[in-house]
């Protein structure tokens, strides 16, 4: 089962952020200490939370990544916000991919992305970003097992080869 969802339009926006080194057991961690520095400065955010993984589309490396951790913004800062950024992400076309259960089983849903890209002849057109729908509630007995992230990857179709196709044994004709 493919976890593909659909292909959209996600609007600009502006968000606070945070970017590092982080494995993927402390990225809970991450954006807990953002949320305090934004409330801290009281700023006003709205949720979802987003995570922007640098290291491209490939499935993650547990233990290190250049992740980046934000917050979408709902009113401009009234000052800096020490140890975070304020910045604008663009408008971009991507295709959307589910993934339910405990975060540090997202590589699994990495390879199926990877396949149906290549399957659909799309190719990666950016960095993919994570949409934090739902996360675990442990005063309520929420499990990793109900998390909800949606994988937003930016796309654009794949150019094909203009020359023609060959049958098997057939020789490309010689530059004159």
């Amino acid at each position: 089962m493919t976890p593909f969802h659909e292909i959209k339009t996600v609007p600009a926006m502006k968000v606070v952020t945070w970017r590092g080194d982080v494995s993927l057991w402390g990225i809970d961690t991450a954006f807990s200490r953002l949320y305090d520095r934004a409330v801290e400065h009281k700023l006003l955010f709205r949720q979802p939370a987003l995570g922007i993984r640098h290291d491209g589309i490939g499935i993650p490396e547990a233990f290190h990544a250049d992740y980046e951790i934000m917050f979408p913004l709902a009113a401009d800062p009234s000052g800096a916000v020490p140890g975070t950024d304020v910045r604008e992400l663009p408008e971009q076309v991507v295709a959307s991919f589910v993934h339910r259960g405990p975060y540090h089983w997202i590589g699994c849903t990495y390879e199926k992305v990877l396949d149906w890209l290549r399957e659909n002849r799309y190719e990666v057109a950016g960095e993919p970003r994570e949409v934090f729908f739902v996360a675990p509630e442990p005063h309520s007995g929420g499990t990793q097992d109900d998390m909800l992230t949606e994988i937003q990857v930016p796309i654009r179709e794949r150019l094909v080869s203009r020359e023609p196709a060959r049958s098997c044994g057939e020789q490309a004709p010689e530059a004159a």
